[in-house]
C-alpha cells in the first residue's frame, strides 16, 4: 500500500503548489548572511530561558530571511503558548515554502503541515483575506489523496469574492487555471481588469493599496493571456520599480513577462531589451534564454 501511495505521489503531486504559471518563488542564501547568522545565534542563546518573546523573535527573524526549517521549528514552539491565527498562518507558509525546496517524496509532511496550519488560521479568522488566499491555492493543488479538493477551493474562492472582489476573482481565475480551463480563466481575469479600470486607485497608489504578489500576478495574467497590455506593463513596471527583500517573485520573471507582452504587441526591440534585463539578473534563466531565441527570430 505504501509503495502504491508513493507511486501516485511521484506522478501526480505538483512540485510548485503556489504558482500555477510555474513562476518560482524567491529563495535566499541565509546561511551566507553573516548578520542573520549572528543575530540568530544570539537569540538562540537567549531562548534557553524559555522566553515566549525570544521564541517569537527567532520565528519572525527566520521567517523574514526565508530560513524555513528554523521558522517551522520555532513557530511550532510558539504555538504552544500563543496559538494565534497569524502564527498558524506563518507556520503554514514556512511549511509550504519548504515543500518547494525538497524532493517530491519528502514534501508530503510539509504539504500536510501547510494545509492543516493555514486551515486552522482560517478557522480562527474566517474573513482574513490572506489566509483564504493561500488556503484556496493549497486545496486546489493538493491531490484529493492528501486532502486537497478543487470543489472546496472553488467554494472558498466564492467566499473570498464576497470579502474582496479583486482577490476573490483572482482566486477564481487561478482555480480555473489549475483545472486547465483557460478560456474561463481568461474571462475571469478580464473581470478583474475591468474592475481595476472602474474601482481601483491610480498607479501611484498601488503600493499602499495592493499586495505585491497581486501586482505581479496581474502582470503575469496580462502576459500569459495576451490581454490588457498597457495595464500589464504598468503592473510589472511597478513591481520592478518598488522591489524589495521581502518580495516572493524573482525580478527576472517580471522582466520575462513584460517581454512577452512587448512581443505580442510586436514591439520587438523592447521585448529583447526586457528579456536581456532578465538575463543580466540571472544568466542561467532557462525560460529567458529560450524566449530570447524567439525574440531574435522576429
Amino acid at each position: 500500500m505504501i509503495r502504491i501511495i508513493w507511486s501516485i505521489l511521484f506522478f501526480f503531486f505538483p512540485l510548485l503548489i503556489l504558482s500555477q504559471a510555474k513562476t518560482p518563488l524567491v529563495s535566499y542564501d541565509y546561511e551566507s548572511d553573516a548578520e542573520y547568522t549572528k543575530e540568530l545565534k544570539l537569540l538562540k542563546n537567549k531562548a534557553k530561558r524559555e522566553s515566549t518573546a525570544i521564541i517569537k523573535s527567532i520565528a519572525e527573524l527566520s521567517y523574514n530571511y526565508k530560513d524555513w526549517d528554523t521558522a517551522i521549528d520555532y513557530y511550532e514552539k510558539l504555538l504552544v503558548d500563543s496559538p494565534t491565527a497569524e502564527n498558524y498562518f506563518k507556520l503554514g507558509v514556512a511549511a509550504a515554502r519548504k515543500s518547494l525546496v525538497v524532493s517530491r517524496f519528502l514534501s508530503v509532511p510539509y504539504i500536510l503541515k501547510a494545509k492543516n496550519s493555514v486551515l486552522q488560521a482560517h478557522e480562527l479568522q474566517p474573513k482574513k483575506m490572506i489566509f483564504l488566499n493561500l488556503l484556496i491555492q493549497l486545496y486546489a493543488e493538493i491531490p484529493s489523496l492528501f486532502g486537497g479538493s478543487i470543489a472546496l477551493a472553488e467554494t472558498k474562492a466564492d467566499v473570498l469574492r464576497d470579502i474582496d472582489p479583486v482577490e476573490g476573482r483572482m482566486m477564481q481565475a487561478y482555480v480555473l487555471e489549475v483545472k486547465n480551463n483557460y478560456e474561463a480563466s481568461k474571462l475571469k481575469y478580464a473581470e478583474v481588469f475591468r474592475y481595476f479600470k472602474e474601482e481601483i486607485p491610480a498607479p501611484e497608489q498601488w503600493g499602499s493599496t495592493l499586495r505585491r504578489d497581486l501586482i505581479f500576478d496581474l502582470g503575469r495574467a496580462a502576459a500569459e493571456f495576451q490581454m490588457e497590455p498597457e495595464l500589464g506593463i504598468a503592473f510589472l513596471d511597478h513591481y520592478l520599480k518598488d522591489s524589495g527583500f521581502k518580495d516572493n517573485y524573482p525580478l527576472e520573471w517580471a522582466y520575462y513577462y513584460r517581454s512577452k507582452i512587448y512581443l505580442y504587441r510586436k514591439e520587438f526591440q523592447k521585448a529583447e531589451a526586457s528579456i536581456q534585463k532578465a538575463l543580466e539578473i540571472n544568466s542561467n534563466f532557462e525560460e529567458g534564454l529560450e524566449f530570447l531565441k524567439i525574440v531574435k527570430l522576429e
